[in-house]
């Protein structure tokens, strides 16, 4: 996502590079700022907390609000495209008492219209900061899309933590996609949201350390946890020294390729380090967690039978790229031949989506849910001619002059048309018009 690193350094205080306190005995766990995991639609949100300049009793909140493209409607204008939205957030107590309560607007301006539909999946970003008191709170968003005049809302729970009390404390964890440090300023690219939408995204977490002596080295570990306890992933970022009392870090998240759809805990844990700059893992002296999503997708469904993906592409793949990919020797090699194959014929490859594979395997889904006959639906006549050529623009259906069976012909531009007959009456239609001998599914914007 994109749009926020300038917003961000103009906002932020200058990193301070935090001297830790040499008593490290004392453990400051800060609670989770979010309680559970929301997955909004269509626009996401991050609600992260950090501590105060303005007041050591309160702490510093940011609502981020990430609204992507696609679910905005854009109108042209002088050769571009634009589009406006208006959010709202307000902020109520435990008792519903309404303490914060703000409405602004959001101007997009797109040069290309196949960007502006969503081709690159990018984003509008925007933050607001509040000023609250640690405790609970009700945030309530409702992003307003100007030209397409809907509205939509997402309402959190937030717990607000107070933060600096301990020797050693963490603000919320961020989840960047990109981080530079120029001098003392970092500038960032958040992805907001927990919902991680692919492996291949590049992800760092940051945090802003808050300490009361300045002291020490000291060093970020990470892992990413399943419900029952699990490690799924673990790494640390690069020891550093102390010398202020408040440093802003980050570490990169280096997942596995793969990770099975669900919701985990991403756990990051703050660390002293000996002189030969070897963490102590044992001594925690601040903790932080967040939720991290891996989202069911298509990618992910096919994947999880690669034997059978494999097979699959009869309708897109030549024979000998077939052969070239079932000549694997082990399933992780088959895997990898699979994805750069799909890698080859990506409309898109400067993104993490593969529109072509999404719309190819779906295909094959809606098949096997409308054609199955003696056989899947993918291998029927009926789902062979769908997957190839997609939905017809019409479709006639009638009584053959036998009186008993049952022709259906469907018709697609350029005067193509293919005709099937059901002599059974139990709907194994069989292909009477031959289909090219070449004809292969291609993907068209």
């Amino acid at each position: 996502m994109e749009g926020l690193g300038t917003d961000l350094n103009m906002r932020m205080k200058p990193p301070i590079i935090v001297v830790l306190a040499t008593a490290v005995s004392c453990i400051a766990v800060a609670p989770d700022v979010l309680a559970q995991p929301v997955l909004p639609a269509p626009f996401k949100v991050d609600v992260l907390s950090f501590r105060s300049a303005v007041s050591p009793a309160m702490s510093r909140v940011d609502v981020y609000v990430s609204m992507p493209f696609e679910a905005l409607q854009f109108s042209e204008f002088n050769g571009t495209m634009v589009a406006e939205y208006t959010v709202t957030t307000t902020v109520r107590d435990t008792t519903g008492r309404k303490l914060f309560d703000s409405t602004y607007k959001r101007s997009v301006v797109e040069d290309d219209y196949a960007v502006a539909r969503g081709k690159t999946g990018k984003a509008d970003n925007a933050v607001r900061r509040y000023e609250l008191r640690p405790g609970t709170y009700r945030i309530e968003i409702i992003a307003r899309d100007v030209f397409g005049r809907r509205d939509h809302s997402v309402t959190r729970k937030v717990v607000v933590p107070a933060l600096g009390s301990g020797s050693a404390d963490m603000s919320s964890v961020m989840l960047a996609s990109d981080i530079e440090q120029r001098g003392e300023r970092f500038s960032i690219v958040p992805y907001v949201g927990d919902v991680v939408w692919s492996n291949e995204v590049s992800l760092f977490a940051f945090v802003e350390i808050y300490l009361k002596e300045n002291s020490g080295r000291y060093i970020l570990t990470w892992n990413i946890e399943a419900t029952d306890g699990r490690t799924l992933a673990l790494g640390q970022g690069e020891p550093f020294l102390a010398e202020r009392s408040i440093i802003q870090s980050f570490v990169p998240l280096l997942t596995p390729q793969r990770m099975i759809p669900g919701t985990y805990s991403l756990r990051l844990r703050l660390h002293p380090v000996s002189g030969s700059d070897v963490a102590d893992t044992s001594v925690v002296l601040a903790e932080r967690s967040r939720p991290y999503v891996v989202p069911r997708s298509m990618t992910g469904a096919v994947l999880s039978d690669v034997t059978k993906a494999i097979k699959q592409l009869i309708y897109v793949a030549d024979q000998s790229d077939i052969d070239v990919i079932q000549g694997g020797t082990t399933e992780i090699d088959r895997l990898s031949r699979f994805e750069e194959y799909w890698k080859k014929i990506d409309p898109t490859p400067s993104t993490v989506r593969n529109e072509a594979l999404e719309e190819y395997y779906s295909r094959i889904e809606q098949a096997n849910r409308r054609f199955k006959s003696y056989t899947e639906g993918w291998l029927t006549d009926m789902g062979r001619v769908y997957i190839i050529y997609g939905e017809p623009l019409n479709t006639e259906r009638f009584t053959a002059q036998n009186g008993v069976s049952i022709v259906t012909r469907w018709l697609y531009p350029n005067n193509l048309s293919f005709t099937f007959e059901d002599n059974t009456g139990f709907g194994d239609y069989r292909l009477r018009t031959p289909v090219p001998a070449n004809a292969k599914y291609t993907y068209r914007r």
